[in-house]
């Protein structure tokens, strides 16, 4: 019977059942696909590390004359129980060159050039093979370098150090655990021996630096990183959980996944909860019939939750099939530079799909309560009691300035509220997902986050590593930088200014407590022109800032003394104020402008900025800009939006996320519309056939239809509109947090884009589905009045 019963129901409501299966098939691909997806990358990532023999601790390090205090410091420290090196040169996107003699990739950060006989770590190819060898006259490449050049395998590349020129094949990518994430980024190129010790040699020391890099396992990391602090030429350090945090993204992107999926979840939910209403309502004779012949209610409620348990299901099954295909797509841009393995991927997928299917029949099971308070006089009633004791609503058309057609939708949404608060709950949920993400994604390409990298505002930014590895490897100073730079601006009637945030790491002492850290500072601005969160800025030579991040690490509040070392001399500092930096992933400081340090103590520093002399206006700006990267054959010449992009590496990422939940907003909004609307006409057929009978045309009755649904697309719109910046704080500010600002961030809110485009959007897709199924109502005639089926 109940059989039966579901395949005449099915028949007979195809429209609903097809949608609502839509629907549940796209919450489960999307919660097993993104579910799958945080597994892979938060377990794969620490499987990924166990197969490269990462260590406990990390240290690069520069050499021009291959020599270092680095190995005899840390076999002093006690806990320490393995070191591992691997020697190799420092190039920069200038090295690598096709046939043709043109630069193959832009990037920005050092190079690390290496020997396959030096690797002390296990890097992988394109099919996750650990690269045991690499033959003479070929060369792996990772991270940017690899991802920006448009090679096959086979195709030729030459590196170019000193007087040596080596012409090489393309042997495909190397997955790097250690530096191969998006927030190193440092490219890796894995040499055969022979063609490596090519380069590597002393007559090519003036291109660039020798260096070594430490893999050190320990079993007290607070005791190392004290010890650490007496190290010298060190160019970064971290732990095993630092380097994890890099891949930070990659984590971030499947949690905005599974945000999504959630959200098509209760969609789904809030779409089943109307239908199974609105069944219920319509079937009124057919429950009063059963009920009259003394079906039990849980009898009655089971045929409906056979139904359901059917849609779902196949729902389930499909979107199980689905979200393997999906997550892999998903996945693409991770797997690039990391070795990534589920083996439980179908377990998970299969469980997710259950959870669906048990959590809608939970959820059907609720719905269908409404049951037991029909009685079998309903269905001589008509469904109706016919009693109601208030106003229906405040409107009142003789006094109302609407007209007829205005009125009445307007009158149907405000006597209707459950029924159409269902509609714009769901267009509410829809629109405030893509302005939240598209809020996340505007942010990371705004200025707003400038001063979370220390910076100050110029009006361009060249990015040019090989000039900062000139002043690393002594053979110029910044200043000597900056005038040949300045020289090139003026020869092209660009006169202006050129500076640099510098990076030091240093060693900080607080009490009994020892570290390692990297501190800001700019000759050429004051402390007081950035920003803090806490206390005031450094005035003094002997004051500094701390972020809090770093100061909890020390034990250090304002106003506290600490000790730095530099240049070979301790000296005692004051901490005068707290601020935010995602440099470090929040562990960094700032040194006063007038503290002296030799130049090649650097470990790093952002791009050159450049100031023009005569204030050029922003379109002007932009031109110089152009010229410039023809100038200096680079495209690493940005705006300062550009900048902050290139810095967080993420708009890009958060950006395709945000399109892709738009279209798939688009989507459900647009199904929601033929939805309902094709419930609201079999619900109100005598009704519509009673207004034509009126002589109300079609066209109005159609007009009637699509402007309730606007109504609640405008309120879905205000509602969003309201809430949405809270709502983008309280789910993004944790993500920032993560990366370095801990007490958020100002977001960058496009009021075109978000107050405007997206609303307009959305509704615009509600309408047109509502448009096309509302065109049904011409099939109505004046004589189905009475009809009731």
């Amino acid at each position: 019977m109940y059989l039966r019963i579901l395949k005449k129901d099915l028949k007979r409501k195809k429209t609903m059942n097809v949608i609502l299966l839509i629907f549940i098939t796209m919450a489960a691909m999307f919660m097993a696909s993104s579910v799958n997806n945080i597994i892979t990358v938060v377990s794969g990532l620490d499987n990924y590390f166990e197969k490269a023999g990462m260590t406990d601790y990390y240290i690069i390090a520069n050499s021009t004359d291959e020599t270092n205090n680095i190995k005899s410091v840390l076999e002093e420290e006690k806990s320490v129980s393995e070191i591992k090196s691997e020697k190799f040169l420092c190039g920069y996107s200038d090295n690598f060159t096709d046939e043709k003699g043109e630069k193959i990739s832009d990037f920005s950060n050092m190079a690390i050039i290496m020997s396959i006989s030096e690797a002390k770590l296990n890097y992988f190819d394109s099919k996750d093979n650990v690269i045991k060898n690499v033959p003479e006259g070929k060369v792996y490449l990772s991270g940017p370098l690899a991802k920006d050049i448009s090679k096959e395998v086979g195709d030729k590349i030459c590196i170019s150090f000193g007087n040596t020129t080596l012409d090489l094949e393309y042997a495909g990518i190397a997955k790097d655990a250690f530096l191969g994430s998006d927030m190193m980024s440092n490219p890796r190129c894995i040499l055969n021996d022979k063609d490596y010790r090519k380069l590597y040699s002393y007559e090519n020391i003036s291109e660039g630096l020798f260096g070594e890099a430490y893999y050190v396992n320990s079993s007290d990391i607070s005791s190392l990183e004290k010890t650490m602090a007496n190290a010298e030429n060190i160019l970064f350090s971290g732990t095993k959980s630092t380097i994890k945090m890099t891949y930070v993204m990659n984590m971030i992107v499947a949690g905005l996944l599974l945000i999504v999926s959630v959200c098509l979840i209760l969609v789904s939910f809030v779409v089943l909860k109307f239908t199974i209403n609105f069944t219920i309502s319509e079937e009124f004779r057919e429950i009063g019939v059963m009920k009259a012949l003394g079906i039990r209610n849980d009898y009655i409620r089971m045929l409906y939750l056979v139904k359901y348990f059917s849609i779902s299901v196949v729902g389930a099954f499909i979107g199980y099939f689905a979200n393997i295909p999906f997550g892999k797509m998903l996945l693409s841009d991770v797997s690039e530079n990391m070795v990534l393995s589920n083996d439980n991927s179908m377990l998970t997928g299969i469980l997710c799909a259950i959870a669906v299917v048990f959590v809608i029949m939970l959820f059907c099971w609720n719905c269908t309560r409404k049951i037991k308070k029909l009685s079998p006089i309903d269905a001589v009633r008509n469904g109706q009691t016919g009693e109601r004791f208030s106003r229906k609503n405040f409107l009142n058309l003789g006094k109302s300035r609407l007209n007829s057609t205005v009125f009445m939708a307007v009158n149907d949404v405000v006597s209707s509220p459950k029924q159409f608060s269902v509609i714009t709950v769901v267009f509410t949920i829809c629109m405030l997902l893509v302005m939240i993400l598209a809020n996340t994604a505007n942010t990371l390409n705004s200025e707003k986050l400038l001063f979370l990298f220390g910076t100050q505002k110029s009006d361009l930014y060249y990015t040019n590593t090989s000039r900062i590895i000139e002043v690393i490897g002594k053979s110029k100073t910044f200043e000597e930088v900056f005038d040949d730079i300045e020289t090139i601006l003026a020869e092209n009637n660009m006169p202006g200014e050129v500076t640099i945030e510098r990076m030091f790491i240093l060693p900080v002492t607080k009490g009994n407590k020892k570290v390692n850290t990297t501190f800001q500072q700019c000759k050429s601005t004051k402390a007081s022109d950035y920003t803090y969160s806490e206390g005031t800025a450094p005035k003094y030579e002997n004051e500094i800032a701390l972020t809090k991040q770093l100061a909890e690490k020390l034990g250090a509040e304002i106003g506290d003394e600490v000790q730095i070392g530099i240049d070979g001399e301790e000296k005692t500092y004051i901490v005068t104020a707290f601020f935010q930096s995602m440099c470090q992933l929040g562990e960094s400081g700032r040194l006063h402008e007038s503290v002296s340090i030799p130049d090649y103590e650097i470990s790093s520093a952002f791009s050159f900025q450049i100031d023009f002399d005569d204030n050029p206006d922003k379109a002007e700006i932009e031109i110089r800009k152009e010229k410039l990267k023809e100038i200096f054959d680079t495209e690493k010449v940005f705006n300062t939006e550009e900048f902050v992009k290139d810095s967080t590496g993420a708009a890009d990422i958060v950006s395709n996320v945000k399109n892709m939940v738009l279209v798939l907003s688009l989507i459900i909004t647009a199904m929601i519309g033929i939805l309902m609307e094709r419930s609201f006409i079999t619900k109100e057929k005598s009704e519509i056939a009673l207004m034509k009978a009126t002589g109300i045309k079609s066209r109005s009755v159609i007009m009637i239809h699509i402007l309730r649904f606007a109504v609640a697309g405008i309120i879905a719109a205000v509602i969003s509109l309201l809430v949405n910046i809270p709502l983008t704080k309280l789910c993004i500010d944790p993500v920032f947090s993560m990366m370095g600002a801990i007490n958020g961030v100002e977001y960058e809110i496009r009021p075109l884009e978000i107050f405007v485009i997206y609303p307009v959007f959305i509704t615009a897709a509600i309408l047109l589905g509502t448009f096309f199924t509302a065109l049904y109502t011409k099939t109505i005639k004046s004589s189905d009045i009475s009809n009731i089926e």
